[in-house]
């Protein structure tokens, strides 16, 4: 039940299929053609706030499992490198990583640097197209 309502609250918001989204420029905030961690670390922050229906400042089951099915239509909607790898590169799997059940902004955090780090190729703190 608490699902369904968080679900439907997304879908009401048009954040299921256009949440702060995955496709590359909507990740690139200022439109240079890159991604800047501080750009990245702002969609986490829209994106959590987005999910954390109870504002928490956690990411429960029912929350994380709506996150998850908006990852996955946002990447089947833009298959993009980068939709593609946010579906399995922010699972909650990898990001839960104290395995309680939840997820924090920390872990969040923590799981988004260690994600934008194996993007970023050259290490320069930028996501360049030739990386996404």
């Amino acid at each position: 039940m608490r699902s369904s309502l968080i679900c439907s609250a997304l879908l009401s918001l048009g954040l299921t299929a256009a949440y702060p989204a995955l496709a590359s420029e909507d990740w690139d905030l200022d439109a240079d053609g890159t991604i800047t961690w501080a750009e990245m670390e702002e969609m986490r922050k829209r994106t959590f706030e987005a999910f954390d229906a109870n504002q928490d400042g956690k990411l429960d089951n029912a929350e994380y499992s709506a996150f998850d099915e908006a990852r996955a239509k946002e990447a089947e909607a833009h298959p993009t490198s980068l939709s593609n790898r946010a579906v399995q590169g922010l699972s909650r799997a990898t990001t839960d990583l104290n395995l309680d059940g939840m997820v924090t902004r920390d872990e969040m955090n923590t799981r988004l640097r260690a994600w934008f780090s194996s993007i970023d190729k050259d290490g320069d703190g930028v996501i360049s197209k030739g990386e996404y």
